[in-house]
């Protein structure tokens, strides 16, 4: 039995015109719970792990009946894709920039630390309702900088680039990193050292590397605040190039970051409400 040659929901889940419901097909089998149940695969096993074959099974469906719900594979990492992009969303925005942006930029470093397959889903050219409503709340408060829209753009991809750029090295370094014994770090002072690489030693000395070497040799370390250090030394790169921007009760970006369900300020612009795939 073939699938469907068209995808029996548009974006957003609604039911192409002409696409009926399939015999036996549970009304509770939405493109959201198709999403979530593909992420909650993903989390657990990787990306490399969902399949519509693997997905049918963990939802006790035939694999054929996902494709009255989506066309492919492609159309499900679209559905999944936009399902993660939810977790970058304020409920409010903070009305000072440089709080509304470390707010973002720290939501956002969650969502794909919580969800690493999400790095590979990326670079997909893909659009869909949460991605546009990211692309608007960021809009926001980069217009509160400058009127300019190309440097709008500018300040946007500086954050999105630090946030994927850090949370791309920690991921790795957690993968390819031996594992510590007695880890019950809790972020409130210096990480354990940062042991090398294999062999790092004897190729510095023969290498004749003497600043690798006295920072070796000083026990380099992976701070904690790191992220927080970045993103503080940008947003003065962006108040500098803006000086005429207003500010209204600044914030540490040092601080802890928001709980993802408590995440707000006194001073707020109203985003609309999320809304999922």
């Amino acid at each position: 039995m073939a699938a469907p040659t068209e995808p029996a929901v548009e974006p957003g889940g609604r039911r192409r015109a002409g696409q009926a419901s399939p015999p036996g097909c549970r009304p509770s089998l939405t493109p959201q719970r198709l999403a979530l149940a593909a992420i909650e695969l993903a989390d657990a096993e990787g990306l490399a792990a969902v399949s519509m074959r693997r997905l049918a099974a963990s939802l006790s469906v035939g694999t054929m009946t996902l494709y009255y719900h989506v066309r492919d594979k492609d159309e499900l990492l679209d559905l999944m894709w936009n399902e993660f992009l939810s977790g970058h969303l304020l409920e409010e925005i903070p009305a000072d920039w440089r709080a509304a942006l470390t707010e973002i930029a720290q939501r956002t470093r969650q969502s794909y630390q919580r969800h690493p397959w999400a790095l590979n889903v990326a670079v997909r050219p893909t659009l869909g309702p949460n991605k546009l409503r990211h692309l608007e709340q960021y809009l926001t408060v980069a217009s509160r900088i400058t009127d300019d829209p190309d440097e709008q753009v500018r300040i946007i991809h500086s954050v999105s680039d630090l946030v994927v750029g850090c949370t791309l090295r920690e991921l790795s370094g957690q993968a390819y990193r031996a594992p510590i014994k007695h880890t019950d770090h809790r972020g409130d002072g210096p990480a354990p050292p940062l042991e090398p690489q294999p062999g790092f030693d004897e190729l510095v000395t023969a290498e004749e590397l003497p600043r690798l070497q006295a920072l070796r040799t000083a026990g380099c370390r992976l701070l904690t605040p790191r992220f927080e250090h970045a993103l503080g030394w940008l947003l003065d790169g962006i108040e500098a190039a803006h000086p005429g921007a207003g500010r209204a009760h600044p914030r540490a970006v040092g601080a802890p970051a928001p709980d993802p369900g408590l995440v707000g300020m006194a001073a707020t612009t109203r985003m609309l409400p999320k809304k999922r795939a």
